[in-house]
């Protein structure tokens, strides 16, 4: 394609100015050989490269089998292992091409070290060039106002300072490796209830220093290539078709000059859409082509608005194009260092009475592991940024890799069904427990209910694990508890327990980061970046959530802080 953009624009029809400005299928934009102009490969996520064997379809240089088998070049054979983990969703991302699981937003974002995120964003870069993927639909920074959120997961802060800093050194570093970012989702989608029709509605004040400071804060330190508007209303009016958010604000406020998309069907009106500032709508839905083609027609839509949003997307494409590097080979072993490293940089010491960490054989000789997720480590939440990872540590095989001679480890599940408790598995995990010096108890909260498309139904950490901590406390003073969560939990239990390790969602390399932490072979450097409750009731948004029916009310001023039993303890 050329780079005299006005010349391709003025030779083009309607028609192909429309199609230019829808998607072609699910995953790419449209390709116009006759003007020379290519698609663009996008894909989600926000943590890790979730690119499925559907999306290489109609690529010719690559397949399934191509793909896995140049990365298995890259890794060392003898720590390759089925690449599986805890996540949900598992037979909508069965498909997906291994890549590296990085910590999850809410963990990510508790290293606060943008250098480490700069050097992730480098990593999911030289991963989508291997791929082929132009456009990395990441990251996404929106507000972790309520702990119920189902995606509050991929998401950084209840504060838009770190949320903002956080975002721009990935972006940095994902687009110095020439693929795009797409910041998201802008703005106020702060919860999964009915988030295709909830209206959030929120005073200027609150939004601005709150919801919107995040996202102004990302875009000028960083100028994503693009930003992905929300599924929500905001103030009465839908984000995608909002010229307030979308030109106001973003464009004549904050000189944002990338392009605009909307969230996979997120457009429910293409031409108010376009008018309001949003340029590419994704999918490709045949309702939106007629709908603008209609309205251009008609002179409801002009030309000169259709042209400017070509433009913007002639220029997305030339940049995307300039930047390919189809012979890059990513290092899948030195990023699952950098997942490892990034995870231990991320774990928050909660609790740590008479110095039970790190663990020492002199005093603690004799480890009871317990739970199902020592061996079936929860690293993600569900939903589209789950990824499969290339190599997963398992915190039992970690453990008692670092225990060497110098202690004797047993481990006993505990709590092999999530749903009901087993009598006889309890039983034995405080067997073992009572003969231990320590008891590591790994609990998480319910698998598939931190994601996409729904929230959560309470604060709690399974039911079973509550049970295991309080029967094993009964027989064993000396407990950890590791806890893998997507949000902020309430702690029933903390008294019975001596020291507290918060990963969140760590990703592929929390199993070898937490061993080295509970060996002291690593120092847990996390500092929080949520607010952790006594109970739900505590939580600012508790009484606007979810909202009225059917339009929710979440009224939100601004504050954002409660009452806490911790706020920062590292």
């Amino acid at each position: 394609m050329s780079n005299d953009f006005n010349t391709t624009l003025a030779a083009m029809s309607a028609e192909e100015k429309v199609a230019l400005l829808t998607g072609s299928g699910l995953w790419r934009t449209a390709s116009l050989p006759q003007h020379g102009i290519e698609d663009i490969i996008m894909t989600d996520g926000t943590y890790g490269v979730r690119y499925s064997s559907a999306q290489i379809d109609g690529r010719e240089k690559w397949s399934m089998d191509d793909f896995i088998s140049v990365i298995t070049q890259t890794a060392d054979q003898a720590s390759v292992e089925e690449p599986a983990a805890k996540g949900g969703s598992e037979a909508l991302f069965s498909t997906s091409l291994p890549a590296t699981c990085f910590p999850n937003g809410s963990s990510l974002a508790c290293s606060w070290d943008v250098e480490l995120v700069h050097q992730m964003g480098q990593a999911l870069g030289r991963e989508c060039q291997q791929m082929g993927v132009g456009i990395l639909l990441g990251p996404g920074i929106n507000i972790r106002r309520t702990p119920l959120a189902g995606r509050g997961y991929e998401y950084y802060a209840e504060d838009p300072v770190v949320s903002g800093d956080i975002a721009a050194a990935l972006i940095n570093g994902l687009q110095q490796e020439g693929v795009g970012a797409s910041l998201k989702h802008f703005a106020a989608n702060n919860s999964e209830f009915r988030r295709t029709e909830m209206d959030s509605i929120i005073e200027e004040r609150a939004l601005r220093e709150i919801y919107l400071a995040g996202f102004q804060r990302a875009i000028a330190k960083s100028r994503p290539w693009t930003v992905m508007s929300s599924y929500n209303r905001l103030n009465g009016v839908q984000t995608s078709q909002d010229p307030f958010l979308l030109t106001q604000v973003l464009r004549d406020e904050w000189g944002y000059d990338g392009l605009v998309m909307s969230d996979w069907y997120g457009i429910k009106d293409r031409p108010a859409s376009l008018m309001a500032g949003n340029d590419l709508a994704m999918p490709e839905t045949r309702r939106d082509k007629q709908t603008l083609l209609a309205a251009i027609e008609a002179e409801e839509v002009p030309m000169a608005v259709v042209d400017r949003a070509c433009l913007r997307m002639l220029e997305l494409l030339d940049k995307v194009q300039r930047h390919r590097r189809p012979q890059t080979r990513a290092d899948f072993t030195a990023h699952h260092a950098l997942a490892q490293r990034l995870a231990g940089e991320s774990i928050v010491l909660l609790k740590n009475e008479e110095a039970l960490l790190p663990l020492r054989s002199e005093k603690t000789p004799r480890i009871a592991v317990l739970g199902k997720p020592a061996q079936e480590p929860v690293i993600q939440g569900s939903g589209c940024a789950t990824t499969v990872p290339y190599l997963l540590d398992r915190p039992l095989d970690e453990i008692f890799d670092l225990a060497g001679d110098d202690f004797s480890v047993t481990w006993a599940v505990g709590a092999p069904d999530d749903l009901r408790d087993d009598e006889q598995a309890l039983a034995q995990a405080c067997s073992v427990a009572q003969e231990a010096d320590v008891a590591v108890l790994f609990v998480s909260t319910a698998v598939g209910e931190d994601g996409e498309n729904g929230d959560r139904q309470d604060l709690h950490i399974l039911p079973v694990h509550e049970r295991l901590i309080r029967e094993v406390a009964a027989v064993q003073p000396n407990i950890v508890v590791v806890l893998a969560n997507s949000d902020a939990v309430v702690m029933p239990w903390l008294g019975e327990c001596k020291a507290l390790l918060e990963t969140f969602f760590a990703g592929q390399g929390m199993g070898r980061a937490v061993a080295e932490i509970l060996f002291g072979k690593r120092n847990p450097c996390g500092k929080l970046t949520v607010t952790v409750p006594n109970s739900l009731e505590e939580t600012p948004a508790w009484l606007h959530y979810p909202g009225e029916k059917p339009a929710p009310l979440l009224r939100r001023r601004a504050f954002l802080s409660a009452i806490a039993i911790m706020t920062n303890v590292a």
